[in-house]
């Protein structure tokens, strides 16, 4: 029996993201996601030769960041749910 899993099944918080979409999100690009990862700045899982990135670890890290440097972080609204 094969089990197959759908990316819209689940919402967009407990998916695990790419690092294209943590490089989007953090608006930076994909050699620094990647090279932050392999030296265990960014929080990752490894799973064989492939990276992902659990979204609360990458907010929290992010959030850490934020109060070690005192800034704050806004987190802009939701535009896909305005009409």
């Amino acid at each position: 029996m094969s089990l197959t899993m759908n990316r819209s099944a689940f919402p967009p918080d407990e998916m695990l993201w790419t690092a294209r979409e943590v490089a989007t999100y953090l608006r930076a690009s994909i050699s620094w996601v990647y090279k932050a990862a392999e030296r265990g700045e960014l929080p990752c899982i490894r799973l064989g030769a492939m990276l992902r990135f659990n979204p609360s670890a990458i907010l929290a890290w992010l959030g850490d960041r934020a109060v070690a440097s005192g800034s704050t972080i806004i987190r802009l609204p939701d535009r896909s749910s305005s009409k």
